[in-house]
């Protein structure tokens, strides 16, 4: 083995070249700006297996827990409890799922037949190419029921924007639905009427525009980001929801039904009012924006039959997903239905 060799009166150090001595990193020092440049594709990679993995487990461990039937093409998922009439059926909101109804399903279903499902591209549904619209997911909700045999008469309940889908529904089949349950439901003019609900809703909405492609990566499944929404609920259900709400075709229908809000507020703005029949407005009493009363109270006049009730402690997600608050939401619909 040869020895670097050394000029008289020099040091170890000086005559002694190192093999590592021109590599960028040491030479010239950390580079902030290349060990970024390499490890963005890292990370994002990692991320990306990491989601594709989780959601994987997530199909293996959270099978439909209702059927999957097949409505043009697509499948669709539903779930059915209970048998007497009438026909009680639930709609989620905004980027909701059938698991919301955790605790409200199974005790209407004590007294009446009651179905909760998955519009498309959510939950357990199949994802469609067509453009969300009320007038659709109505028809295709319809659909849904015929294809299942399930027939009227039914009472539609309705939580936030599902509010709007329940209304277009009872417009087109006004002869087969015989009540109606809004659930802290929106109101198609509350954009232009309250400047706090404009604010409050667009910056959801801003926030829905890169949600997807955090998801992709794994971001939204690491931080938990949409679990609260999940809080309240029975265990499975629960865990259910907080699998959906991590998923990339999830939230990515959430984001395609923001999308579409403006015109599903359009459509809604054109439906008739609902005459004598039975109708329960229920309304978030916790963290209210201003107008936004006015407008449940509006909501209520839409029937000469109706009642307004406001659940005080209770926010526009917990009316839902908590117990002592769902329950609340099983009485109204009990009331409708004894009506």
């Amino acid at each position: 083995m040869k020895k670097a060799m050394m000029l008289p009166g020099q040091s170890p150090a000086a005559g002694y070249t190192s093999p590592f001595s021109d590599h960028p990193l040491l030479f010239s020092g950390i580079r902030p700006a290349r060990l970024l440049a390499a490890a963005i594709p890292c990370l994002t990679g990692i991320g990306y297996a990491y989601q594709s993995i989780a959601t994987a487990l997530d199909r293996r461990n959270f099978p439909p827990p209702g059927e999957l039937i097949d409505v043009g093409g697509r499948r669709l998922h539903m779930q059915l409890m209970g048998s007497a009439r009438p026909t009680v059926v639930l709609e989620t909101g905004l980027g909701g799922m059938s698991a919301a109804w955790g605790w409200v399903q199974p005790e209407v279903a004590r007294f009446a037949r009651v179905v909760s499902y998955d519009r498309a591209g959510l939950g357990w549904s199949e994802s469609v190419e067509s453009p969300i619209t009320a007038f659709l997911v109505a028809r295709r909700l319809h659909r849904l029921l015929a294809t299942a045999g399930i027939d009227g008469p039914y009472v539609l309940v309705g939580h936030s924007m599902g509010g709007f889908f329940v209304r277009v529904f009872a417009h087109l089949y006004p002869d087969e639905v015989t009540g109606v349950v809004l659930l802290d439901a929106a109101h198609p003019d509350q954009d232009s009427r309250s400047p706090a609900i404009t604010r409050h809703m667009n910056s959801g909405f801003r926030m829905l525009e890169s949600i997807p492609l955090l998801a992709r990566f794994g971001y939204v499944r690491m931080t938990r980001f949409f679990n609260s929404w999940a809080e309240g609920l029975p265990a499975r259900q629960a865990a259910e929801a907080e699998a959906f709400l991590a998923s990339h075709r999830h939230l990515e229908t959430a984001r395609a039904e923001s999308l579409a809000w403006e015109n599903v507020c359009s459509e809604t703005r054109c439906t008739r009012r609902l005459g004598d029949k039975p109708l329960a407005v229920i309304s978030a009493g916790k963290d209210v924006l201003p107008g936004a009363f006015e407008l449940q109270s509006e909501l209520a006049a839409l029937s000469t039959n109706s009642l307004h009730c406001v659940v005080k402690s209770a926010d526009h997600v917990t009316l839902v997903t908590h117990r002592e608050f769902a329950l609340t939401v099983v009485e109204a619909i009990r009331r409708i239905v004894k009506r």
